[in-house]
């Protein structure tokens, strides 16, 4: 397990100013966390980017580590980045950390708490999606499927002429006029013959 450090913000911006990020980092250096094991991503007004989390994320991360930010809201702006920031904390494993958590009526706090769970029931909803397609898939490709595991064979309008011609001619005139092999003629007949039979019959015994 590694604690790790990560701050955000406005800096050295001519339009936007964040006169909260030096506080961050003060915190953050204050924490006693070694500097290199410390990230920070430097905002502009054309550039809000979290390049250095997301690299955090996808190559140093390990499950079981620690992350500690001065506030929640260095690690995301919006709803929907928090939402897509909990997938990737669930994927890692990693621990979140920051004096935001101990404030239970803190609206940041209460944010990361809402958005980790609407984050669970996505991912939720996601692997129910996945399940049902896999299933209509599968029901899909077993009504393709003869009890013997065999391909159906589709009545195409051809072979439905060369079996009515050969109620009334021979085999062999069949396959000349048709040009089908006497196996899949013989095929034909029986996959239309037991289509025809009917399906419940019942027997009566005598006494």
């Amino acid at each position: 397990m590694t604690i790790y450090g990560y701050v955000s913000g406005f800096y050295g911006d001519k339009i936007i100013k964040d006169p909260d990020l030096e506080r961050h980092v003060m915190v953050l250096l204050g924490s006693g966390i070694p500097h290199e094991n410390c990230f920070a991503d430097r905002f502009n007004y054309n550039n809000q980017e979290r390049y250095e989390l997301h690299k955090f994320l996808a190559n140093v991360a390990k499950e079981g580590d620690i992350l500690f930010v001065p506030e929640l809201t260095d690690l995301y702006s919006n709803v929907r980045e928090l939402c897509c920031l909990m997938h990737e904390v669930e994927n890692t494993g990693i621990i979140i950390k920051s004096s935001d958590m101990e404030l239970s009526n803190d609206s940041a706090a209460s944010n990361w708490i809402i958005a980790s769970q609407l984050a669970h029931l996505d991912y939720l909803h996601y692997l129910r999606q996945k399940h049902a397609s896999k299933a209509i898939k599968k029901s899909k490709y077993q009504s393709t499927l003869n009890t013997g595991g065999r391909h159906k064979r589709v009545i195409t309008p051809i072979y439905r002429q060369a079996y009515e011609y050969l109620q009334s001619h021979t085999y062999a005139a069949t396959q000349l006029k048709f040009h089908l092999s006497k196996s899949t003629l013989y095929r034909i007949k029986r996959q239309i013959n037991n289509r025809k039979q009917p399906t419940n019959t019942h027997q009566s015994y005598d006494a």
